[in-house]
């Protein structure tokens, strides 16, 4: 027998023998699941947000007021008093005027509303720490706030 005659041989010895189907593909279950909760947690997240956030402005708002209302009885120097005796108030006002304007400006960081209380307790904030009472434009705006203040 020569090697033309010999009966041709199967292509692979493997063959023969019983595979089992390769296993089905997870790509697509895990592609979805990772999707479906990468888009839930933004929702929640811009939901929770939201839902917080004018509530969070007029709170803030009015704890700007309060704190202002707190830090007592700022001095105006601006009608003929002698500037040398209103020179400094004391340092808890002080921070209380501070605090009040970094209240206003987280209110109006969240509604546009409150932009004029936080521009008007900024004025007044930088009189405050110059300790120049006699500032016409602060003495303005002390009378702002406190008029924003009462709307409520």
């Amino acid at each position: 027998m020569t090697a033309l005659d010999t009966p041709p041989l199967p292509d692979d010895d493997r063959d023969t023998e019983l595979e089992s189907p390769p296993p089905a593909s997870r790509r697509p279950l895990v592609i979805a699941a990772v999707a479906g909760f990468v888009l839930g947690g933004c929702l929640l997240g811009l939901l929770w947000g939201l839902s917080g956030q004018r509530a969070g402005a007029n709170v803030d708002a009015a704890a700007a007021c309060a704190a202002f209302a707190r830090a007592g009885h700022i001095p105006d120097t601006t009608g003929g008093v002698d500037a040398a005796q209103f020179t400094r108030m004391s340092d808890d006002s002080v921070h209380r005027v501070t605090g009040a304007m970094e209240l206003a400006k987280a209110a109006a960081t969240f509604d546009g509303n409150y932009q004029p209380l936080a521009k008007a307790l900024d004025a007044v904030n930088k009189m405050v720490l110059s300790s120049r009472f006699d500032n016409r434009d602060g003495q303005a705006a002390v009378v702002q706030v406190e008029q924003l203040c009462a709307r409520g």
